[in-house]
């Protein structure tokens, strides 16, 4: 039990001790970058804190292992200069001086290693740090001409450094140290090779990250805009219109047509604060949609207390009539539960319904709006104005094609603006066969 106590104790420890590194590391190497700090600067800041943070850790060592021993202080004072020379450049980028700090870096190995290939000659293996040298620079700088420039003075360096002392003799001779430095350095080019390729896969799965979350955004975003457009045209028209920058105009032979009217609206508007009244409308309203949606009806519009409506389109189909009528009864009965409970501010409701064709569609290039047009349209609404409040007044084609369903009342023939006597009736209720089917 004990065992396994400690085993989990030092589980935690060691996990602790990760995340500690890790922050550590990536605070590090983060050193110089802020919000405003583009994502090439990022990169090649990011690699240069790291490739400097490990080469001012070995050289450290360096100087603790050969502080005290006099007969390499040549080694000393060398590392010494490698201590200073790489921790500036993360002093620079501290600054926020990015492209400096590589410059420095870039100049400072050149310099750096050829003085040690010059002071030891090629038994330390220096020369091939020119090769890891000239691959940063072509990470760390934009400009081909840069780029190019620093390829060539690596190659440069990196040719005196192998060859020159086939003819010349190095100034320092390294004994006992010379193995171990040998070794050093080319871990230390294996290391930073293993840097660079480790850095920029990190870097690339960062970025994959990055648009991951940027292309679910944008997923997110584009589902907004798609629901937001389904709010204002139907989906075959929002379709059309995504896709060719245009929608067509459609006809349909049959119909239904509703409109709705608030009774006395205008006079009530003239002495009621306009906020008070517009939340009222948008509690009713809001309820309207509810009941079209409920019967697979297209809401086109409301214009100012008036809300117009159809069912038979976009998808065409025979229960129109019937659905309509339907929705119609349900609202005019939500219309007298507010008058009976006495919920916020009541209005009457007169509707009327009329059944014909029309045409549909979108017309301009802002603001969509999806609208119908047609003399159907013009009776429906002579069908409302015609009415009374709390019926459902409808013409005489929309009763032919609903009676077997529904209690309707004969008006007889009444007189309609610009139409003359039209045939017209008031739904009264539903039947208990007005289960409408297709």
């Amino acid at each position: 039990m004990d065992g396994d106590l400690n085993k989990a104790t030092n589980k935690i420890f060691a996990n602790t001790l990760v995340k500690k590194a890790e922050h550590f590391w990536n605070r590090l190497i983060n050193i110089g970058i802020d919000n405003n700090t583009s994502d090439f600067d990022k990169k090649r800041t990011r690699l240069i804190n790291g490739i400097c943070s490990w080469a001012f850790a070995i050289f450290f060592i360096y100087v603790i292992t050969y502080a005290t021993d006099k007969k390499v202080r040549f080694v000393f004072y060398e590392s010494v200069a490698g201590v200073i020379g790489y921790a500036m450049p993360i002093i620079i980028n501290y600054y926020k001086k990015h492209s400096l700090a590589c410059h420095f870096f870039t100049i400072f190995n050149l310099l750096f290693y050829l003085e040690q290939s010059v002071s030891g000659g090629k038994v330390t293996g220096v020369e091939y740090i020119f090769v890891t040298s000239s691959v940063t620079a072509m990470l760390f700088f934009k400009k081909p001409r840069v780029v190019f420039l620093y390829f060539l003075l690596n190659m440069l360096f990196f040719s005196l450094a192998k060859y020159s002392f086939t003819h010349l003799k190095p100034i320092f001779f390294y004994s006992d140290e010379a193995n171990s430095i040998y070794v050093a350095n080319h871990i230390t080019m294996f290391v930073i090779l293993f840097m660079i390729m480790y850095y920029y896969k990190s870097e690339n799965a960062r970025q994959e990250k990055l648009l991951a979350l940027k292309n679910e955004s944008l997923t997110l975003e584009k589902q907004k805009s798609d629901n937001l457009l389904l709010n204002i045209l139907p989906f075959e028209t929002a379709e059309e219109l995504k896709q060719t920058g245009t929608a067509k105009s459609r006809r349909f032979n049959m119909v239904t047509v509703m409109f709705t009217d608030f009774k006395g609206f205008t006079k009530l508007s003239e002495r009621l604060d306009p906020e008070k009244l517009v939340r009222e409308i948008d509690r009713y309203f809001s309820f309207f949609d509810q009941v079209i949606s409920k019967y697979y009806l297209e809401k086109i519009k409301t214009i100012g207390d008036a809300y117009l409506c159809a069912g038979g389109l976009p998808e065409e189909n025979n229960t129109h009539a019937g659905d309509v009528a339907l929705a119609a009864l349900e609202i005019q009965e939500f219309m007298q539960q507010q008058k009976s409970n006495g919920d916020g501010l009541f209005l009457e409701l007169r509707i009327g319904i009329h059944t014909g064709p029309v045409v549909a569609g979108i017309v301009g290039t802002k603001k969509f709006a999806y609208d119908i047009w047609g003399d159907t349209v013009n009776i429906a609404s002579r069908m409302e104005s015609s009415g009374e409040a709390g019926k459902v007044n409808i013409s005489g084609t929309t009763y032919e094609l609903i009676k077997d369903n529904f209690a309707c009342l004969y008006r007889g023939k009444i007189a309609a603006k610009d139409k003359g006597d039209v045939d017209m009736y008031f739904i009264e209720s539903a039947k208990n066969t007005a289960v409408i089917t297709e």
